[in-house]
């Protein structure tokens, strides 16, 4: 009987070690899931090129076009409006926000980037390239893990 007793007692704390584990599990996952779909999106906006220039020999990116294709793969990838908000069906449940975007075409590549405050993205660009960054509310299922934002970066250089 005792041990019915102490199942019963223990079943509460194990309950909540595996929502939190579930939790920490789709934190992680979530994020790298964020992160390999910002690679395809700022792929998809470093083709985004003037061909005028590029015969030139200049790699120039077209602005309102890139950033364009870059929020059309974000929104084809994680099933969101065009307002960012996250359509029926999606495992987000709150909107993202494109809280940088930017082209660097000009320098001496390879090149040491660094965005600066108050996101601090850095990586190291080959040639001419796009850089975003995202944040996100992460989707709280069971209310268990801490409430916070993903802030996830991304660039793609165009290499002729």
């Amino acid at each position: 009987m005792k041990w019915v007793i102490t199942l019963i007692l223990l079943m509460p704390m194990w309950l909540y070690l595996d929502a939190s584990s579930h939790d920490e599990y789709l934190q992680t996952k979530l994020k790298a899931e964020l992160k390999d779909g910002l690679k395809a999106a700022t792929h998809d906006a470093a083709l985004q090129v003037d061909l005028a220039e590029l015969e030139k020999g200049h790699v120039v990116f077209l602005p309102d076009i890139a950033e364009h294709a870059f929020l059309g793969s974000v929104q084809r990838t994680y099933r969101l409006d065009t307002l960012l908000q996250p359509l029926p069906g999606s495992i987000w449940k709150s909107p993202f926000k494109l809280v940088y975007f930017e082209r660097v075409e000009d320098g001496e590549f390879p090149m040491a980037y660094n965005s600066g405050p108050p996101y601090y993205y850095a990586d190291v660009l080959n040639g001419p390239s796009i850089i975003a960054i995202v944040q996100v509310k992460h989707p709280r299922f069971y209310g268990i893990s801490r409430d916070f934002n993903y802030t996830v970066g991304s660039s793609h250089e165009y290499i002729p």
